[in-house]
């Protein structure tokens, strides 16, 4: 995306780093992650040190005050860490000025994590069971979180996230002014999209009668967000905590539900039928395994409405962004939103178990995954 590249030289990361760390920006070694849609992150070790670590430089057009986030994350690991949270909490490191945001030469926000051992990263529920350990594992931070951590306040990293009114509008406002090539080529997808327009009503109907409890939220509890332990593969810890905000639990649910469940890399424009029911389901009794008798009735009642609505609203963000532009989302490979969309509808439909009402037409697909990447 335009406003966010790093092209740094590897000698500027280290320097970065070792304001985080006591050593010479000459013993330590740089190594990107690859995965992520919105940070840019790298593996960090030193040359004195068993230790590793993670630097991210913070996305500040989507994140435009990354220590409002570090407040909210002390916040949120004093209430995991006083109430016997059993997972790994996620920590910032502080620069040697005692600050977790160090901020480069142009202005740009950066920050270190200590990096944690015996983990892995999964991109894909690939069987039931991960589904559920993963949704499990977020059960688990809600409740705790929820249960004793009623006092806190924290301020929205990105206002109006999870504001689904605002969502429609924004899609609305893309049709009106968008690029206009890739209106033409989006055309099959805004046409499904229109047919099922009305989806989030009963949602913003059920906020604007105070009927949701306000809670605490991940808003980002996609799998890739939950380390799992590298032998048992069960939940070690809840990362990415940038997105942490109050909100209703059901956002987080279908957006577990649209990460989950699908088959298929959230890039890929190439799997006809991305929805696994067996994911859902799954996915379903890890996400209740600590809050079934914690949710009130219209929390249990609206789950399945929930994974409808939350994969709908994240197609139109895919497509309003690809319809102004990418400026939001990283794009892997060119062309890449008609399809995350398309995928997302598909989703929608089989998560209700509502016939197909959109079916992937190869003419809209200019480049696959063979296309070079951007």
């Amino acid at each position: 995306m335009g406003h966010f590249k790093t092209g740094k030289p590897m000698e500027e990361i280290q320097y970065i780093a070792a304001q985080f760390l006591p050593y010479h920006p000459n013993e330590i070694t740089v190594q990107p992650i690859e995965g992520g849609l919105i940070n840019r992150t790298f593996l960090i070790t030193t040359g004195g040190s068993p230790a590793r670590f993670v630097l991210q430089q913070v996305n500040d057009h989507i994140f435009p005050d990354p220590d409002a986030i570090a407040g909210n994350v002390e916040q949120v690991n004093a209430v995991l860490a006083a109430s016997g949270y059993p997972l790994e909490l996620c920590r910032f490191l502080k620069t040697d000025a005692g600050a977790y945001t160090m901020y480069d030469a142009a202005a740009h926000p950066w920050r270190m994590l200590a990096y944690m051992e015996n983990s892995v990263t999964v991109h894909q529920a690939l069987t039931p069971e991960i589904a559920r350990q993963g949704a499990a594992a977020f059960s688990l931070f809600y409740r705790h979180l929820n249960e004793y951590g009623q006092s806190i306040s924290l301020t929205p990293a990105i206002p109006d996230f999870i504001n689904f009114r605002k969502r429609v509008l924004d899609y609305q406002s893309a049709l009106a002014g968008g690029l206009p090539e890739r209106l033409e080529k989006a055309g099959p997808l805004v046409a499904a999209v229109q047919l099922n327009i009305g989806l989030p009503k009963k949602w913003t109907d059920l906020l604007d009668a105070g009927k949701l409890p306000q809670r605490i939220i991940h808003a980002d509890p996609k799998i890739s967000n939950v380390l799992f332990h590298a032998t048992h593969h069960t939940g070690l810890a809840i990362i990415d905590l940038d997105t942490v905000m109050h909100g209703t639990l059901l956002y987080d649910f279908g957006d577990m539900a649209r990460s989950y469940c699908n088959t298929a890399a959230e890039d890929d424009a190439a799997v006809a039928s991305p929805f696994d029911a067996d994911l859902y389901q799954a996915t379903k009794a890890g996400f209740l395994s600590h809050l079934a008798d914690f949710l009130e009735p219209v929390e249990l009642e609206n789950l399945d409405y929930s994974a409808q609505v939350v994969v709908f609203i994240q197609c139109l963000r895919f497509l309003t962004d690809y319809l102004t532009g990418d400026t939001y989302y990283r794009v892997t490979f060119p062309e890449q939103k008609p399809g995350s969309g398309d995928e997302s509808i598909q989703i929608v439909c089989r998560a209700g178990g509502v016939a197909v009402f959109y079916r992937r037409d190869a003419e809209l697909f200019f480049h696959r995954r063979d296309a070079s990447p951007q």
